[in-house]
């Protein structure tokens, strides 16, 4: 209710700019997600422009028609909230909005990126120099697990086999913790796909080469907020 209070004491004299700094931060989940979409009806209604300032992934997407991320004081990238989150243009950006696997290694002469032992195949388009280092990132969303019957047929997709280590339900989704080769990659799966996978177990993980991005340089790699 107070902040309810706060936000109709902002309005009553109609400002030109309406500036939000953390409004929701001591609210509970259910709260705040309520608060959250009469901030963004109430603001589209009224037609007043707002900055806000959040350190909430969630919050900054849902609400923002553009996004601003920054970190140690610089901007690291600006754009709509779709293509902040689809296409990160720095490794800060990639990981602080929303979860990303991040596959490092150095690209050969054939335009491929060796990876632990495995040879991955970058996205179309990308011009990197042969032996130069390189990090492919990749949403969980965006990886394919599985278990039976051996590793899925390549084809065009990038396959790497691991060891899953745990298994949390997120509730839509059932995030997967696989361990390759002592790196640990997530994987989203939902649907179908949420059966029990036995702990401990092989599996293969493959994603379109489409599917990742290959990362420029970062202003950080810490904190940051958007």
């Amino acid at each position: 209710m107070q902040q309810r209070v706060a936000l109709a004491r902002a309005l009553a004299i109609e400002p030109r700019i309406l500036l939000l700094d953390e409004p929701l931060s001591a609210l509970d989940a259910k709260v705040r997600v309520t608060l959250r979409n009469e901030i963004r009806r109430i603001q589209t209604r009224l037609g007043i422009t707002a900055l806000y300032v959040t350190h909430d992934q969630e919050e900054a997407l849902s609400l923002s028609d553009r996004v601003v991320v920054m970190s140690r004081g610089r901007i690291e990238q600006v754009g709509p909230p779709e293509e902040v989150y689809g296409e990160p243009k720095t490794e800060f950006t990639a990981s602080f909005i929303g979860s990303m696997n991040r596959l490092a290694g150095v690209v050969g002469a054939d335009g491929t990126l060796a990876y632990r032992g495995r040879t991955l195949r970058l996205p179309p388009g990308a011009a990197v120099p042969a032996g130069r280092a390189a990090t492919l990132v990749v949403r969980p969303e965006a990886i394919t697990l599985t278990v039976d019957g051996g590793p899925p047929p390549c084809g065009r997709a990038n396959v790497l086999a691991g060891t899953l280590v745990t298994r949390t339900f997120l509730g839509p989704v059932v995030r997967l913790i696989v361990d390759v080769e002592g790196e640990y990659l997530s994987v989203d799966v939902s649907g179908a796909g949420r059966r029990a996978y036995p702990q401990g177990g092989r599996v293969w993980l493959s994603f379109d080469p489409g599917a990742a991005i290959v990362m420029g340089p970062s202003a950080a790699t810490e904190d940051g907020g958007s």
